[in-house]
């Protein structure tokens, strides 16, 4: 029974991993694509190496802090956040140190099903809102509205990296779209297209990494309650999870983002990428699960911008925007409800 358990956790975080690949794999290679540098399916392997990489080399960060991070499952943690002896019920609510493996299960689902949902109509959501909504709504499951069970302080950090992001990012683009304007004034255009066109393939290569740093802890970080010490090897499994999810279902919001914004020529997808790297893989480096999808729409609506505010398409942001908002709510509100079901029918 215990084998089976692990193979069901194992696939649903195989799930959602699959799910951040096929929807974020827009925010890695959305305006490589929307330039028409190179095809889709190309540009779908490049971000799958890098994707891999990144959640392997750097993914760990973001995992312990949406494995551990935002429910207080350790009696002594409690103690020492809230200066103040755990509650009697403190070991019926998490037994192990840990959040049990329904609330894992529950909570990766969860988030795999609302993503899934924005991928089949097109939608870049952040999958960062989805798996912290989802470990938030379990975490409310268990233990009701108590808020000394989760680490606030935490919740806020990430809530204001989720504002911070885009706004960083569509700064930084807009900037840089202006100075790379400039800059090139004066160079010859073929010689500086195929330039420029090897640029954005790279910073394709730096979001895919920057994505498999911070979105593989997405994707995997329950997981690390009930497999501490096998952080590297989830990792893996996360990366390849995203990478499988780009090559098999990541062509719809590709289109959205490097289409369907605003037009973007070489320079622009440029701009976009760059910002939207150094913003998630700053975050990352931080600890903090940000959406990629928030940054890489802040960066090609900064780059929109240069051109005048009638460049960007309000209908598809407003949709973009709500999308934002729902999804975290929608996950949390679902985690918390189908754990208090499941719970007592399994009981």
């Amino acid at each position: 029974m215990d084998t089976l358990l692990i193979i069901i956790l194992l696939l649903a975080a195989f799930y959602v991993g699959w799910n951040i690949g096929a929807n974020d794999a827009a925010n890695c290679i959305g305006t490589t694509v929307g330039a028409q540098i190179v095809s889709y399916r190309t540009a779908a392997l490049l971000m799958s190496v890098f994707v891999i990489l990144g959640g392997t080399v750097q993914g760990h960060h973001v995992m312990k802090t949406v494995g551990k991070g935002i429910v207080i499952t350790e009696a002594t943690v409690y103690e020492e956040h809230n200066a103040a002896p755990a509650p009697d019920e403190f070991r019926d609510f998490f037994p192990d140190d840990r959040l049990p493996d329904l609330a894992i299960l529950v909570a990766l689902l969860s988030a795999g099903f609302f993503v899934t949902l924005a991928t089949f109509t097109s939608t870049p959501v952040s999958t960062s809102q989805a798996i912290v909504g989802g470990v938030a709504g379990v975490g409310i499951g268990i233990v009701g509205a108590q808020a000394s069970f989760f680490k606030l302080g935490v919740l806020l950090k990430i809530l204001g990296a989720w504002v911070i992001s885009p706004i960083l990012t569509m700064i930084l683009a807009f900037v840089t779209y202006l100075l790379l304007g400039r800059a090139l004034r004066n160079i010859r255009a073929m010689f500086w297209s195929n330039i420029l066109g090897i640029a954005v393939l790279i910073s394709a290569a730096y979001v895919s990494y920057s994505l498999g740093a911070n979105d593989v802890g997405n994707a995997i970080g329950p997981l690390l309650n009930r497999f501490p010490d096998k952080g590297p090897q989830l990792a893996a499994l996360g990366g390849i999870a995203m990478a499988a999810g780009a090559l098999t279902f990541g062509h719809r919001v590709t289109d959205t983002v490097g289409k369907s914004i605003t037009p973007l020529d070489y320079s622009g997808a440029l701009a976009a990428q760059l910002s939207a790297a150094f913003g998630v893989h700053l975050f990352s480096m931080l600890g903090i699960p940000v959406s990629t999808s928030q940054a890489i729409v802040g960066g090609v609506i900064g780059v929109g911008l240069t051109k005048g505010a009638r460049a960007v398409s309000t209908q598809r942001m407003a949709t973009i925007f709500i999308g934002w908002i729902l999804t975290p709510t929608c996950a949390a509100i679902f985690a918390a409800v189908m754990y208090r079901l499941l719970d007592y029918l399994l009981r």
